[in-house]
């Protein structure tokens, strides 16, 4: 699956993939339906981090989180 295709112009706002991947990483799911080209494009947007073990939803992606809710 490419990224890409599943992102939209605007920056500010969550594609539905980006959106449910976000979610998952929030609720630490075991099952992430994305691979991790996911994962570096919401950390290249400030949405997620690594400590190198784990991913964790940033201030930033929590925000967005709740700006959709």
């Amino acid at each position: 699956m490419d990224v890409q295709h599943l992102q939209i112009a605007h920056p500010s706002v969550l594609s539905d993939p980006e959106w449910i991947a976000l979610e998952s990483i929030e609720e630490e799911t075991r099952h992430f339906i994305f691979d991790e080209t996911m994962l570096f494009a919401l950390q290249d947007r400030g949405l997620v981090e690594t400590d190198g073990a784990q991913w964790r939803v940033t201030a930033n992606g929590q925000r967005r989180l709740t700006e959709r809710d």
